[in-house]
């Protein structure tokens, strides 16, 4: 399972740009990690890949949920 997963490092990096945007545009949503990171122009999410010779379409949801 684990292989078919991102990093925690995913998260962290979401919940960042969550905590320093707009109060008034963030308060009382529910937010996906790539979803959030695609909203500020992050297009390369291999980097939080475990298994970097996996694909994307391979991984896994909902490991860290």
């Amino acid at each position: 399972m684990m292989k078919a997963s991102r990093k925690e490092s995913i998260m962290s990096d979401s919940a960042y740009v969550i905590l320093t945007s707009a109060s008034k545009s963030t308060t009382g949503n529910f937010f996906i990690d790539d979803e959030v990171l695609a909203s500020v122009g992050v297009t390369d999410f291999s980097i939080y890949r475990c298994a970097p010779n996996s694909k994307e379409a391979d991984l896994a949801p909902d490991f860290f949920l």
